[in-house]
């Protein structure tokens, strides 16, 4: 819970809380706090950046995480890729809201929907575990700010990283309307104007074009499905878990999302494999649009899992069953 935490100081350019990891009393890892600003902020591992948190409104339109890496390994995802420059690395936007788009921006990086947020609050813990808190709303953008329409409070809790290197971010997001609002996403097959690659939006990550032999894992087993089509867009159905997976130098890395049961629609993914172009998100619009009224509320509850190796279905199961028995991710 973050409610009662302490605001950690902020000092830009400089260290804050160095310290060391320790496994049966030997040193793993150097650890330290690098604070740029209250909007920026990183763990490092013996200088090395291993996750970094964003919210500048003057860098993108939304928080998001860029690198997110294990220790000691390259950055394993891409922020604004020219193909897709509105694509955040580790990042969480709504498609559309009352029909105005929040995912695309424009050569000046601005949707015509704004997200907007109050300045991160954050705790920063001496054995490399964070906490933060953003208070964020949505409305249509406008020279003079238009109503908000949706506001969200999200918490996210950061796990120091484990002896295997290995860290997680669980994610708790509460939406309640100020209006009566429908989410929405560019049509499916089947539906008026469907293409192959509509249902996107949600928390989502885009994976570094280093990894190479990419590889995406279901905690059902079930095959992707292929878009009839297109042969890059695919869809997974019924999995709690899902993980893309790839190789770096010769090491295999992958990032899984698992989705809490309690989240609304767990189960549907949107995943994009291709040798330029690797992404995923926990697909809760894949199907239909949410409606959501005035003074009504959703919460929607991830875990993201950053680790070596490549998992099968029964890991990803496994992490699953802890998740979902795991107090501390109850937000």
């Amino acid at each position: 819970m973050l409610r009662h935490f302490i605001l950690a100081i902020s000092f830009s350019f400089m260290i804050l809380g160095q310290l060391d990891a320790e496994e049966n009393g030997q040193v793993v890892s150097h650890l330290s706090w690098d604070v740029k600003s209250d909007q920026q902020f990183s763990l490092q591992a013996n200088g090395n950046i291993v996750w970094r948190f964003n919210a500048d409104p003057a860098d993108a339109s939304k928080p998001y995480f860029d690198p997110l890496s294990v220790v000691g390994s390259p950055s394993l995802t891409l922020p604004k890729p020219s193909d897709h420059p509105w694509h955040l690395a580790h990042w969480f936007s709504w498609k559309y809201i009352n029909g105005v788009n929040y995912w695309e921006t424009d050569k000046n990086g601005r949707a015509q929907g704004e997200t907007f947020w109050e300045t991160p609050k954050r705790k920063l813990n001496q054995d490399g575990s964070a906490n933060i808190l953003l208070n964020l709303g949505y409305r249509k953008r406008s020279d003079n700010p238009s109503p908000t329409l949706v506001r969200e409070v999200r918490e996210i809790s950061i796990s120091a990283p484990a002896a295997d290197d290995s860290y997680m971010l669980d994610w708790g997001q509460k939406f309640t309307a100020e209006e009566d609002v429908v989410f929405d996403r560019t049509p499916i097959p089947g539906e008026k104007n469907g293409v192959a690659y509509g249902g996107y939006a949600g928390l989502a990550i885009r994976l570094s074009n280093e990894l190479k032999d990419i590889k995406t894992v279901a905690s059902n087993g079930e095959n992707i499905r292929k878009r009839e089509g297109n042969d890059i867009c695919k869809d997974i159905f019924g999995a709690f878990g899902a993980e893309q997976n790839g190789v770096i130098d010769g090491q295999e890395y992958g990032i899984a999302i698992l989705t809490h049961p309690d989240t609304p629609r767990s189960g549907d993914w949107y995943v994009i494999e291709d040798k330029d172009f690797t992404y995923f998100n926990p697909a809760i619009l894949l199907k239909s649009p949410y409606k959501l009224e005035k003074g009504k509320s959703m919460t929607l509850r991830y875990r993201v899992i950053v680790h070596k190796g490549r998992w099968d279905a029964d890991k990803l199961n496994k992490a699953v069953t802890d998740y979902v028995s795991d107090k501390k991710s109850a937000n």
